[in-house]
């Protein structure tokens, strides 16, 4: 138990900042790239207006997360814990795009690049909660 312990430890030590925060940028750019083919896509392959509408509206709330995100780096006048608020709103959205297109065999590319930037997301905040434990 005590070799688990430790391991774990080492782990969570291995998880500094000053190490893993070239992850973030990458994260984020992986979600915008996504995102941005998803809403490309849904546009080129004609799907309706609520398809259109909803990548449209999680790119927008994604872009806004990360503006909060980078803003909250800099002066300490934005709360760190801000940009939480439009990147939850982020997987809400994700979330109801999923659920609508699941079983519709016209939308797999949509469905992939959802996951794909929902996956990232779920990551990014993994990478945060680790750091905040180390």
């Amino acid at each position: 138990m005590r070799l688990l312990h430790l391991a774990s430890f080492h782990i969570l030590a291995a998880l500094d900042a000053k190490i893993w925060w070239p992850l973030f940028p990458l994260l984020l750019m992986v979600v915008f790239v996504a995102l941005s083919g998803a809403v490309i896509g849904a546009i080129r392959q004609k799907k309706s207006r609520t398809d259109v509408g909803l990548q449209i509206l999680a790119l927008g709330c994604y872009l806004l997360t990360a503006v909060v995100a980078i803003a909250s780096e800099g002066s300490g006048r934005v709360p760190a814990s801000l940009h939480r608020v439009p990147s939850l709103l982020t997987q809400v959205i994700l979330l109801v795009q999923l659920v609508r297109i699941w079983k519709r065999p016209d939308a797999r590319t949509l469905r992939v690049l959802n996951m794909i930037a929902w996956g990232a997301i779920l990551a990014d905040t993994a990478l945060h909660y680790l750091m905040a434990r180390g």
